[in-house]
């Protein structure tokens, strides 16, 4: 199968992903490995920077998949981020605003109000770029790790649900990032919310993934992250 260019597995695949990017999906991206690798997984679904993509990165951990990462000078198309920032964490990702990047930034500082951020900022990228075509709204929601440490696991199933359905309702793709093994118990708390788990590992140095749908029977085959 295909994925933006990438070749994952069977033809029995491809077609229950094909179906996924045009009626929008919601993605969990786990692996217990280092958070440069979360974010080379984030660059590859949130789509090459000179296809016509709307990009908003939602972020809420600064040991997660930083959103500088991700936004490039060669991303010619508008990107949005919504940062969460409390009196425990301040934000460190300001853009410059040089260069080809054109970014919109805006922040919250409680969980009910980066709810309602993320899905304001989706209706603005909506007005501004309707009609929005299959799959080119992309969402990245950087760590569920900020909330499963400190106790607050309602507060990132809600943050799951919401921004899923808000992103699927405009066929769009979102990935949420949880750094921790496949087979953990917290894992599975989220997988009644997601149409596939995407799992991360490294193998002889070199970053690779593995999707697994809904359908336990549907799974790709491990293959390279490429830079």
């Amino acid at each position: 199968m295909v994925f933006d260019g990438e070749v994952l597995g069977s033809a029995e695949f491809a077609a229950a992903l094909s179906r996924l990017k045009q009626r929008g999906s919601t993605l969990l991206v786990v692996g217990n490995v280092a958070p440069e690798v979360h974010q080379l997984a984030c660059r590859h679904l949130m789509g090459d920077p000179s296809m016509h993509r709307q990009r908003l990165y939602v972020t809420t951990d600064g040991s997660g998949t930083d959103a500088r990462s991700a936004i490039t000078d060669d991303t010619y198309h508008r990107n949005h981020i919504v940062d969460y920032v409390t009196q425990f964490r301040s934000t460190d990702c300001q853009l410059s605003s040089s260069g080809s990047v054109d970014v919109s930034h805006t922040t919250a500082d409680t969980p009910s109000s980066l709810v309602a951020k993320i899905i304001g900022t989706i209706r603005s990228i909506e007005r501004a770029a309707e009609p929005l075509a299959a799959g080119e709204l992309r969402v990245c929601v950087d760590s569920l790790s900020t909330f499963i440490e400190s106790n607050e696991r309602d507060v990132s199933l809600r943050l799951v649900r919401y921004t899923g359905i808000a992103t699927q309702r405009r066929s769009g793709m979102v990935h949420v990032h949880l750094p921790i093994a496949r087979d953990s118990e917290i894992t599975t708390l989220f997988e009644p919310l997601v149409d596939a788990v995407v799992e991360l590992r490294v193998a002889d140095g070199t970053p690779q993934q593995r999707w697994h749908l809904t359908d336990p029977s549907i799974t790709s085959n491990w293959t390279d992250l490429n830079e």
